[in-house]
């Protein structure tokens, strides 16, 4: 496991590396100079270290201005995080009681529609029936917690779930396809047949086999949903990182906009390698092939 951690963690500060040098060269050609290589070390150490420099055009700490959005793209991320396995995993549940059956079919022919919709137009369209229609949400902006925590989550409901709609269901196809080739593993087929009832046999071996299954593709689906926060914060007028980064790239602020890139890219990273650690040690082989 700490072969694999290690490993993990070198392609985090690789790509950190990689994408960092790219976004330097962007925004070197940008201000008309040329990147060198002890510009970029330089460049990249101060940032990685907290020091951002000041903004172009409001003169502010750039890090105190990424930091006071993550109090929003942050909570974004992980709501919609928890709205994408809560539908991933009911759809996918529901949808594997009766394989092949009408209501699977139907219910994964649904999900794939809405898994191909982008997140902005999801957006706009829950605006129109929650906000437009309903009037149970907010259409956009954002209650500063300090005013309420209340206020702030119903800010980040509707924006939430344009980001967990396309991801939870195209993990609900994945949840499917894990639950029914479990159902019918020789683990389940051993296990009925020495008088265990099917379900006792599925919760004790097919269940656990299928959760595991499901744990790797789930990881590009969370970092999905990191970078998707760009997208929904501009669709929702979010004060968020996503927001931020529009709004210096629209006044040219190139200080700003290197610094919230590289901090887009860390979470994104940092996404990755705690959920690939942590799936892995709650594989119960992978801590097996470890130890031997």
């Amino acid at each position: 496991m700490l072969r694999f951690t290690l490993r993990q963690l070198a392609v985090l500060l690789a790509t950190v590396l990689i994408t960092g040098w790219l976004i330097h060269a962007v925004l070197s050609a940008a201000a008309g100079a040329h990147p060198i290589p002890l510009s970029f070390v330089s460049w990249l150490g101060h940032i990685l270290f907290g020091d951002f420099g000041p903004s172009a055009t409001t003169g502010r700490s750039v890090g105190g201005l990424i930091a006071a959005r993550l109090g929003v793209t942050i909570p974004l991320a992980l709501i919609s995080m928890l709205m994408a396995g809560l539908i991933g995993v009911g759809i996918g549940a529901l949808a594997a009681l009766r394989p092949d059956g009408f209501g699977d079919r139907a219910l994964i022919a649904l999900a794939s529609i809405v898994a191909a919709a982008p997140s902005f137009w999801l957006g706009m369209v829950l605006v129109l029936a929650f906000a437009g229609g309903l009037h149970w949400l907010p259409p956009g902006g954002f209650v500063p917690w300090q005013q309420g925590v209340g206020g702030a989550l119903l800010s980040l409901l509707l924006p939430a779930l344009a980001l967990a709609l396309p991801v939870g269901c195209g993990l609900a196809v994945i949840v499917r396809d894990a639950l029914v080739a479990a159902r019918q593993s020789a683990y389940v087929l051993a296990a009925r047949a020495s008088g265990m009832t099917e379900v006792e046999a599925f919760r004790r071996d097919g269940l656990p086999a299928a959760g595991l299954s499901v744990l790797k593709p789930a990881v590009p689906q969370a970092v999905a949903i990191v970078l998707g926060t760009v997208i929904v914060e501009n669709v929702f007028y979010l004060p968020g990182l996503g927001r931020l980064i529009l709004d210096a790239v629209t006044a040219r602020d190139l200080t700003l906009v290197g610094g919230a890139l590289v901090v887009l890219v860390l979470l994104a990273s940092g996404t990755t390698f705690l959920l690939q650690v942590g799936f892995a040690w709650a594989d119960p082989r992978r801590r097996q092939r470890a130890a031997a």
